[in-house]
């Protein structure tokens, strides 16, 4: 347990994904800041249980399209008695709309939970890990954002979540030049990993099964690819793409469509 003083934030883990990176960093000894929105019952459930296994964790609200709510987050997280090392923003706001029928609330929306808060929380765990340096040498912080294999085999579906994600690629890009004095920065990008909401598990199998190798991204090959980023202190900058193969034979429209 010797990260037990370390704390990751992980954005949106109260469920789904998010609760299951969070789960696995406790396993491996990470102390862990769970984020929700909205899901209030579900996140005190989460670190109930994760608090039952053994792990240091801390429990923060926030709207990741309220800057007050960003800011309000982070300074939780520079107070706390552990040391803030880690982001990985998994949070993203994913909604249908097309490049005819868009309207600015939803390029609102979608930029300011996929991008706009990962910069912004990106920027401040930077300037947390700057300061730390000034008492613990050798200080590295870390970040990974969820992407989305969807930017590297285009079609015109879920056009401004789309844009979204490729603004936080090149999120990823700039802040690993940004701030390689004190952050690592990296991302992952699967491809169908979860049921979407609403999705039978036919409808899933389906569109699983849509790329070269006729598999997706499985929930625990990205916990092993973010356990390699963490431990591999050369990469920063790099996007790891687990999709199966579809970005070099992509669909004309959406898998899950």
């Amino acid at each position: 347990m010797k990260h037990k003083n370390k704390t990751i934030l992980v954005t949106a883990s109260a469920k789904r994904l998010g609760k299951l990176i969070a789960t696995d960093l406790v396993k491996t000894g990470w102390g862990v800041a769970i984020h929700y929105n909205k899901s209030k019952q579900l996140g005190e459930e989460t670190a109930d249980e994760l608090l039952r296994i053994g792990g240091k964790v801390s429990l923060h609200q926030a709207d990741l399209t309220i800057h007050s709510d960003i800011e309000r987050l982070i300074k939780d997280l520079e107070e706390q008695d552990s040391i803030w090392s880690g982001l990985i923003n998994n949070a993203g706001y994913f909604n249908y709309d097309s490049g005819i029928n868009f309207d600015a609330k939803s390029l609102h929306n979608h930029m300011s939970v996929n991008f706009t808060a990962p910069a912004i929380l990106t920027q401040a765990l930077a300037k947390y890990t700057f300061n730390i340096q000034k008492k613990i040498k050798n200080t590295q912080g870390f970040v990974i954002n969820i992407i989305d294999a969807k930017i590297f085999g285009l079609n015109p579906d879920y056009y401004t979540y789309t844009l979204s994600k490729q603004a936080m690629y090149g999120l990823t890009k700039m802040s690993a030049l940004t701030y390689s004095y004190c952050l690592r920065v990296n991302g992952i990008a699967p491809g169908i990993t979860l049921l979407a909401p609403g999705q039978d598990e036919k409808a899933f199998k389906k569109s699983h099964k849509k790329n070269l190798l006729k598999s997706s991204s499985s929930v625990k090959e990205i916990l092993n690819t973010i356990q390699l980023i963490i431990h591999t202190k050369s990469m920063t900058g790099h996007v790891t793409l687990l999709d199966g193969g579809a970005h070099l034979a992509p669909p004309r429209r959406d898998v899950g469509l």
